[in-house]
């Protein structure tokens, strides 16, 4: 699969269970969002980062895109979410 395939899925899995919960009843704790969110952009940077020191083959380096496009959907599923709860707050108060 290529990275936006993976992506595209990673965003997909991470919407249908975040709307399956909420759809049931679950409430959204906003500092576990905060914190996934964060968790996610640092294990991003760190891998990024960390890629062209330690990577010994072409083959890491291809595993190692493939986890960061998997990351960067579930981060932007979280942080839609995240902003989608946020602007509901901010219209019932």
């Amino acid at each position: 699969m290529s990275p936006e395939e993976i992506k595209a899925s990673a965003y997909k899995s991470i919407k249908e269970q975040l709307d399956s919960l909420f759809a049931k009843g679950g409430i959204p704790n906003l500092r576990a969002f905060q914190k996934i969110i964060r968790d996610l952009r640092k294990r991003i940077k760190l891998l990024d980062g960390g890629t062209a020191f330690f990577a010994r083959s072409l083959e890491d380096v291809e595993k190692a895109q493939l986890q960061s496009a998997r990351l960067s959907g579930q981060l932007q599923a979280y942080k839609e979410r995240y902003d989608w709860i946020r602007a509901k707050l901010k219209e019932t108060a």
